[in-house]
Parts: C-alpha cells; structure tokens; sequence
C-alpha cells in the first residue's frame, strides 16, 4: 500500500478555521487576605453551558451552588462563606473543572435561500430584542440615526442589513481600551470605538434597533485571554455568529458567519443580576470571568488572581491518501468529533479545477474516487460538515495533494 501525504495552504478558500479542540480546563479565583478579619465572603464564577460553540462534560466544582441568571441561558457558581475564611496572610480558592470540545464554524450565506418573517411571540425575539440598561440602547439617536441608513441601503433585506453593520463597524471604529468591561454604548460612540466586546455592542445595538434578534458571546479562551462577538438570529434557521473585532484586525477578511473555535464561552448577552447573596441583586455589565464581595470588622485589602488551565486531550489528525493508482486513490481519516457530514472535493493541478464533490455520512472514515488522469497533480479537500440547528457549518477544511501513478 502506497500511502503520501502533503498538507498545505492553497488558494482554494479565503476562510481559515482552527480544528476542533478538546481540553480539560481547570478555572479558578483565589483570594488571599491581606491583612482583614473577615465575617463573610462571596466568590462568583460564570458556569460554561454547552451550546453551538462547545459541548461540556464532567462539570464538577470545589464549593458553592450553581444558580440560574434570571431570564437567560447563564449560570453562575456562587460560593457563599460565612465560616472557614481565611486569615491574614491565608487564601481560599473557588475552581470548576470541566472537559470542553470547541467547535469552529463557517456558514455558507448562501444557504439562505428564504428569510422568514420573525415569531414575535418566540422567547428568543422577546430576549434578544430588548434594550438592556445603557449598554443596548436602541433608543440612542446616533444608533438610530445609523440603523435608519444601513436599513434604507438593505432595503429592509436582514442579512444584508446584519452585513452593512458588520462591516458599518468595520470601516468605522478603532480598538480602543481592552479589557476595561463593557462601556455603555454612549460612551462607545463617543470613543470611537472599543475592545471586541464594544465593538460587539454596536453591532449589536444596531441589529436590535430595526428588531433582529442579536447578542454578545463572551468567551476566554484556553490560555487565558478573552474574546467576545456578536450573533444574530434568522426565524427558522438559527444563529449566525459575526466578528466585527477580526474585521478590524484582518480588513481583508471576511467574519460575518464565522467563529474560529477557540473561546470557551462563559456567557451570552450583557447586564446580568447577579445574587452575591440571598435577597441580593447587583447587576454586572458581563459575565466572563469573576466577581467577588468580602465583609470584615478590620482592615482593608483582599487579593484576587483568577487562573485559567487547558490541558489538550484530543487533538484531530490529517487525512492520508493511499491506494493511488493510475486513476484512482482512497482518502481516509480518523472520525472527527462534531461532524454530522462529510463533502469531498477533488482538485486537479493544485486546487484550480474542480473535478468531483462527494457528500458523505459521518459514519464513514474513507472513500474511493475514480477516474481520474495518469501521472497528474491533484488536490483532495476533506470538509468535515457540523449542522447546527438549522443551519449547515464547514468546521474546518484538509488539503491532502498527491500524485497519480
């Protein structure tokens, strides 16, 4: 059996996907007392929930309770001590251990043969219409203003709209501040601009403020930096996930239905209430990372260090191609977690001329192409294919070349 392999960039495609990775993820907050004679504290950590981004097993924490946020899909652990706290000079840590698969996506927009009209009735028009504090504020003028514009040269088509937005933030705002939080869309205007998660809100804010369904995804990533970006909703399909940040960073890119796979998503949507104890509401702008309340009769100062471990535990391989012949060969690959499908795309002379595409199961792990030419140059894409909801997404794509015999 002859087997070859050659994995390399061709110019088939613009997109460029992370595969899927798994990790064990340890996520904690330590907090060290300096110098307080504590009576009580209150640690709080978002609790990741498996959805079209990820899926989450074996879940498992060192304390507390794990508690809804109230008219959302987020949850929080809440560790809430009033006995065994820590001394000067003494720490206590919260940690949640979980296994994660992270899933990258890109959509085809072209599979969007017919917008539906939105259920106005549905919970998700209900949730992801509204306006939330200062931060999705569709009432503000400059939002209204632009909305108004981008709406008119859409000729009220959604996904054009949502695209004129994206790329409205695009041409039009800088990276400013990161990692400061979520500032009140106002102060985003007024800046010009913001980190991922404000450049969000303006998509967001806009999309909301000609009724689409639209919210932030908030995510850190395995090694321990944070990201956020936007979705929004087609009726009957399902959500589309947009990248205004990466447009800024990558001008010649194209983000609008597409998510690298590489954030561990902590919460979705902005301005939480948030329970530091029972009866208690404190409204936080984002749901990322930590919060935390101590009481004490003396002294002043507790330390916090929030730290996030990824250990990788399955890491996807390339496919090979063996069995070549004169007009033949096999590719084969190990199962890829996530597919639902495969699609085969045979290239001739280094991806320019496309010879065959095949669609298949993902129960299968090889396939057989034929008739092909003596002694030629050929390129097999391998597209492992994820349905979400309604919705057909590309999780990553294999470029295997060889040569007939």
């Amino acid at each position: 059996m002859r087997r070859i392999l050659f994995v390399y960039v061709l110019m088939i495609t613009a997109i460029t996907l992370n595969a899927q990775q798994s990790y064990e993820i340890t996520n904690s907050l330590t907090l060290k007392n300096q110098n307080c004679e504590l009576t009580k504290m209150t640690i709080i950590l978002p609790v990741p929930q498996s959805n079209n981004y990820q899926e989450i097993t074996n879940f498992k924490y060192s304390s507390g309770e794990v508690l809804d946020v109230e008219n959302s899909n987020n949850q929080y652990l809440r560790d809430l001590k009033t006995s065994g706290l820590p001394s000067k000079g003494d720490s206590y840590s919260l940690t949640e251990n979980f296994n994660i698969t992270l899933y990258p996506m890109y959509i085809d927009m072209k599979q969007f043969k017919k917008i539906y009209p939105y259920n106005t009735q549905s919970e998700i028009y209900k949730r992801y219409t509204t306006n939330k504090g200062e931060y999705i504020d569709t009432s503000n003028p400059r939002i209204k203003e632009i909305s108004d514009n981008l709406w008119n040269e859409s000729k009220g088509n959604i996904i054009d709209y949502a695209r004129l937005c994206y790329e409205h933030v695009g041409a039009n705002y800088k990276y400013l501040n990161p990692n400061t939080g979520i500032h009140k869309i106002a102060a985003i205007l007024s800046a010009g601009g913001g980190d991922c998660g404000n450049l969000a809100s303006i998509f967001v804010n806009l999309l909301r403020a000609k009724q689409i369904p639209a919210r932030h995804i908030v995510t850190v990533r395995p090694n321990g930096t944070f990201h956020v970006w936007a979705d929004f909703y087609l009726e009957k399909y399902g959500w589309i996930p947009v990248d205004a940040n990466m447009k800024l960073d990558h001008p010649e890119g194209d983000y609008f239905g597409y998510c690298r796979g590489d954030g561990i998503v902590m919460s979705e949507d902005v301005y939480h209430p948030i329970e530091p104890g029972p009866g208690q509401t404190f409204n936080t702008a984002i749901l990322q990372n930590f919060l935390y309340w101590y009481w004490c009769n003396a002294g002043t100062k507790v330390m916090a260090t929030h730290h996030i471990e990824s250990k990788p535990i399955q890491l996807p391989t390339d496919p090979v191609v063996s069995d070549i012949g004169s007009s033949k060969a096999t590719l084969e690959w190990k199962e890829i977690k996530g597919a639902t499908d495969y699609r085969i795309k045979l290239y001739e002379k280094n991806g320019k001329v496309l010879i065959q595409t095949k669609n298949v199961k993902a129960t299968k792990t090889h396939i057989s192409l034929k008739n092909m030419k003596l002694m030629t140059e050929y390129t097999i894409q391998l597209i492992p294919i994820r349905r979400v909801e309604n919705i057909e997404t590309q999780m990553d794509i294999y470029n295997v070349h060889f040569k007939t015999v």
